[in-house]
């Protein structure tokens, strides 16, 4: 058993080796934050950068050892989220028979006939401008943001210790890594709080409509044909398809997962295909992409 459990760490190791990455770039990052030009935006890729780690830790890697994983998933770097909770929330999002329903999909922006018809006038232009590309990169941020904040309060009332043990646990976490962002790396805080609020606007961007609303569920989860430098900032999460397939395979396997396999997954995904997030934001910048409300087939 420990020669099976040392072959798969050694396999892994690209996945062991943007572990390291993230967290000692983060923490050169702050250590040199004065002298170093664009730092803010260094920054905000970085966090963005730790979001695609947590992803990929939460599916399984890069050992078999779930509690491992979590432990380096969890220093929450970007502020956002309780990463048990979003490791959940996620897991659930996974069951691709119910992507993009309302209610169901929890990382779905689409609401039911019902909820749009009992929105307010202004909830409903705000709904249609999160589905551009300038609302989903600046709104949806403090969207997110307003209902994590409804979640700790419903925890912290609820009878579950254990949901309100997450986020005590998370604002304790918090609060320790601003006091060492502030008095030992001498980082401004507002600056620090901004580019973890931007850094949710990297991670919008790769989900902007990475799932679209159709009658096969096959159908729903997009590849995106990106450039390198994309891929690697999201670890080839943006052959979305391929990865809702393939939830456990990790992240450098999917790139040839999908060329060995490129017309089984085209057809498979009903041919959901882009070319380039930047088309994404020459279309669709201030034009919503699709209605937000469901279409319920």
């Amino acid at each position: 058993m420990k020669n099976v459990t040392s072959v798969v760490y050694i396999r892994e190791w690209p996945t062991w080796l943007i572990i390291v990455s993230v967290y000692t770039v983060w923490w050169l990052v702050l250590l040199n934050f004065e002298s170093l030009p664009f730092a803010p935006v260094m920054l905000v890729i970085v966090l963005g950068f730790h979001g695609s780690v947590q992803h990929e830790l939460l599916h399984g890697h890069p050992s078999h050892n779930p509690t491992l994983n979590d432990f380096l998933a969890y220093p929450p770097l970007a502020l956002w989220y309780p990463y048990p909770v979003y490791k959940n929330s996620h897991l659930t999002h996974h069951e691709n028979v119910n992507l993009t329903i309302p209610g169901v999909d929890p990382e779905s922006y689409y609401v039911s006939e019902k909820q749009w018809n009992n929105l307010s006038n202004f909830r409903q232009q705000l709904a249609l401008f999160n589905m551009t590309i300038l609302g989903r990169l600046f709104v949806a941020p403090l969207w997110h943001f307003i209902n994590l904040n409804k979640q700790c309060i419903e925890s912290i009332t609820s009878k579950s210790s254990r949901e309100a043990l997450v986020w005590v646990t998370h604002a304790v976490l918090v609060l320790g890594l601003l006091l060492l962002v502030g008095l030992f790396f001498k980082v401004n805080l507002f600056i620090y709080i901004a580019c973890a609020y931007f850094s949710q606007s990297v991670i919008l961007l790769r989900s902007f409509y990475e799932h679209r609303a159709d009658n096969y569920p096959n159908h729903r989860s997009i590849i995106m044909k990106a450039a390198l430098p994309m891929r690697l900032l999201f670890l080839n999460n943006n052959y979305h398809s391929v990865h809702h397939e393939n939830p456990g395979m990790s992240w450098y396997q999917l790139p040839n997962e999908y060329k060995s396999n490129r017309n089984e997954y085209d057809n498979m995904n009903g041919n959901f295909i882009e070319s380039g997030y930047y088309k994404w934001i020459l279309k669709y910048l201030l034009r919503p992409i699709d209605h937000p409300k469901h279409k319920g087939f």
